[in-house]
């Protein structure tokens, strides 16, 4: 009997404690999470417009309808605890015969469900295969079950493992969307798939039938049996990418799926899909970020398979498997989970300049300079500019001018340049929307140079060298910082901006730009350059008569954005010369370079560069009291960039922080900015639970930096008598527990001892 009321107490004690646990950190378990904005999307139109256009690949548009119902009926799946999961399910056993929905055909609009039986013909450590009966009879089943028997040992030998590796597990991990088993094994059914449908994977059966309709309530893809295991890795690809990110951009998934291809082998030609060297190679104008769903003829969708798994695999190849791996993890979507994967890696990188360095590899595929990152170690690319159907260009005399070259949303338009000048000036008239991305390679006998920028304005730039044999100018439409899509894929009709741009290349003569004073104030941010000398080629100096403009340019450091653009003045005292103020600048360190450009001479020199710093100034609070136990709290701050008044008191994160005498944190409040009393004043602050002598500071957040101003002066809160909690407030029935707890635990003992 004793044993008995020690297990009794032993639970008792446990079950409190947990209970205690769970109320005193729902709030902190929350908090924690984190936020993940998803753009807004009319899942349903979307996943019309996919059906309508590419019928063939049922997986995108079964994942929209789904996020479509359950959008509309608010429904989501109870995510399974990775930590108290247990593979509890019965293992089903060899020849076990079951019944499973599937799509009927899929030249039915909407799709129609059936329950149709199968039967396992094959089974494996991690999977189950089984075959629809109505494919085989019994003369039949043995040749079946030798292809179940292939398609299991494809399975379990190289692409579980591999996938495994490059995307992470089947049920998304301790932050996926869990087992819907939970068991660890894959359903694979083979079965006879219409429409031209060669497999798919249906996210229903992530969902217990309680959500959603017409579930199986498993890890499952579906295979026509006469396709190759080629379609099977694509497809667990999207079944793994699906548990960790439900709404991941069709660029992203279907590059990982594709690329799962490679790394199991199949459906290859030197490395290389078939989408990518018969379309993408052929029509690298087409965006990377948008999926062509939309375009005459429909099957210019293939495109985006091509491209989406060129540069998934050149994410791979620089910057390793967990690079894959943390994409697919990452809540983000599209371009902002691709930054956050590589910057996790260590590498400070946007994604512009992730894909400047990718369109410039695709073009000129030479990976034995700068780290191997302008070109591919084990594929080659092969972009014919004479067989390239939109406007891509080969150009050997000069000057020559090439209008209304189309350049599009995150595409490449490319002119190859043969043989040209050494001295050349690119004018290229800018978008009415958005920026140009420039990527220029030029090679000689010394090898390649690349330069990169992003261009909002006027664009004159150089292509320069000593002896070249062959140039690249390499463009596309861009937006800065991290490009996103519209809030709706239908408005842009699946291709994004298009613009039609006008470029000229024109011989020219260098200027040399030769000394200079330059001197930079942190203090008040006064800049200036004075006694800028340049000549012409002849040695002839350049002044104001010359024809020439003269700038200075600031270029955020680790970026190909410019950041601004200075014109500089010319007297015969000071020369070319320019003073003024950087305090409107944004925090950076700067590339400085001063830049001269005449209509047929131009010159660059890169001088010393400069760090912009602001100060963020937080006064003294003030605490005036209301009451015995209330009081209200306000305090001045100030930031030093000029013009940028408005977003500090829009986006500066503020807390109050209370402390007590010994200085610890007891409680936390907001403060929010009153525009009328140019301050930062809180509303009734109310610690009727404290008692005692206190005291507060104001944190604030703002540019990266995180400011304490001085502590206010002390006040006393005359409140109920302090607790013993540290300064934890716990509420009513988490200290009722806790009180039951502790009065329970004495009496048990007591009741064991008299046993």
């Amino acid at each position: 009997m004793g044993v008995n009321i020690r297990k009794k107490l032993l639970c008792f004690s446990l079950i409190m404690l947990f209970s205690l646990v769970v109320l005193t950190n729902i709030e902190f378990v929350s908090s924690s999470s984190k936020p993940v904005e998803i753009e807004e999307m009319n899942y349903y139109d979307y996943s019309v417009a996919l059906r309508q256009s590419d019928p063939t690949n049922p997986t995108q548009i079964l994942k929209y309808e789904l996020l479509s119902e359950l959008e509309n009926s608010k429904e989501t799946q109870t995510i399974i605890s990775q930590s108290i999961k247990e593979d509890v399910k019965e293992e089903e056993p060899l020849n076990n015969i079951r019944d499973f929905w599937i799509i009927n055909s899929f030249y039915d609009n909407p799709y129609v469900y059936v329950e149709k039986s199968a039967k396992m013909l094959a089974k494996g450590a991690n999977s189950y295969i089984y075959v629809l009966n109505e494919l085989f009879t019994p003369l039949t089943e043995p040749s079946f079950v030798t292809k179940a028997e292939n398609f299991r040992d494809e399975f379990e030998n190289k692409i579980y493992p591999n996938n495994i590796l490059y995307f992470g597990t089947p049920d998304g991990g301790i932050h996926g969307l869990g087992d819907i088993d939970p068991d660890s094994m894959i359903t694979i059914l083979l079965a006879s798939l219409d429409g031209g449908v060669a497999g798919y994977f249906n996210p229903r059966n992530e969902y217990s039938s309680s959500t959603i309709d017409y579930t199986n309530e498993r890890e499952m893809v579906y295979v026509d049996h006469d396709e190759s295991a080629g379609v099977l890795s694509h497809e667990f690809q999207h079944l793994i990418h699906f548990n960790y990110d439900q709404e991941e951009f069709l660029f992203v998934d279907e590059g990982c799926a594709e690329f799962s291809k490679y790394l199991n082998d199949y459906d290859m030609t030197n490395n290389l899909t078939y989408f990518a060297t018969n379309y993408f190679f052929k029509n690298p104008e087409d965006s990377l970020l948008y999926w062509n769903y939309y375009e005459i003829p429909p099957e210019n969708v293939r495109n985006d398979y091509g491209s989406a798994y060129i540069f998934t695999f050149y994410l791979a190849e620089k910057y390793g498997v967990n690079a894959i791996k943390d994409l697919v993890a990452d809540l983000d979507h599209g371009a902002a989970s691709v930054e956050d994967a590589v910057q996790g890696q260590g590498h400070s990188l946007d994604f512009n300049e992730i894909y400047l360095n990718w369109i410039t590899a695709v073009a000129i595929d030479d990976p034995s300079f700068a780290g191997g990152i302008y070109g591919f170690e084990n594929l080659d690319t092969n972009i014919d500019y004479d067989a390239v159907t939109n406007d891509w260009d080969e150009f050997d005399t000069f000057p020559v001018t090439a209008n209304d070259r189309m350049n599009r949303y995150y595409g490449i338009y490319g002119a190859k340049l043969i043989l040209p000048p050494d001295y050349l000036l690119l004018e290229i008239t800018p978008p009415s929307s958005y920026s140009l991305g420039i990527s220029i390679a030029v090679h000689n006998a010394s090898g390649w140079t690349i330069t990169q920028s992003i261009e909002s304005g006027d664009i004159e730039l150089f292509v320069s060298g000593k002896l070249i044999d062959e140039a690249h100018i390499l463009t596309s439409i861009m937006m800065d910082p991290t490009p996103t899509l519209p809030t709706s894929y239908a408005t842009e009709d699946g291709l994004g901006y298009t613009e039609d741009l006008d470029y000229s290349l024109i011989p020219g003569k260098p200027i040399t730009i030769g000394s200079y004073t330059q001197n930079y104030n942190t203090g008040n941010w006064a800049f200036s350059l004075n006694n800028v000398y340049m000549e012409d080629e002849n040695g002839t100096a350049i002044n104001d008569t010359s024809g020439v403009d003269v700038y200075v340019r600031f270029k955020k450091e680790y970026s190909s954005l410019v950041y601004a653009l200075l014109p500089l003045s010319y007297s015969v005292g000071s020369l070319w010369h320019i003073d003024t103020s950087l305090q409107s600048f944004d925090e950076s360190d700067y590339e400085v370079s001063i830049i001269a450009s005449g209509s047929s001479q131009y010159g660059r020199l890169d001088i010393e560069d400069i760090i912009v710093e602001h100060i963020l100034v937080v006064e003294k609070p003030v605490v005036a009291m209301n009451d015995d136990v209330s009081f209200y709290v306000d305090v001045n701050a100030s930031y030093t960039q000029l013009n940028s008044w408005d977003n500090f008191t829009d986006y500066a994160l503020t807390m109050i922080l209370v402390y007590d005498s010994v200085g610890t944190v007891v409680a936390t409040f907001s403060i929010d900015f009153d525009p009328v009393a140019n301050k930062w004043e809180s509303a009734l602050i109310t610690m009727d639970t404290f008692n005692g002598n206190f005291y507060l500071a104001v944190r604030y957040g703002y540019a990266g930096r995180t400011v304490l101003s001085p502590n206010s002066n002390s006040f006393n809160v005359e409140g109920e008598e302090p607790n013993n909690t540290n300064g934890i407030a716990f509420p009513f029935w988490t200290s009722a527990l806790l009180v039951t707890t502790i009065i329970a635990i004495p009496i048990i003992r007591k009741r064991i001892a008299a046993k």
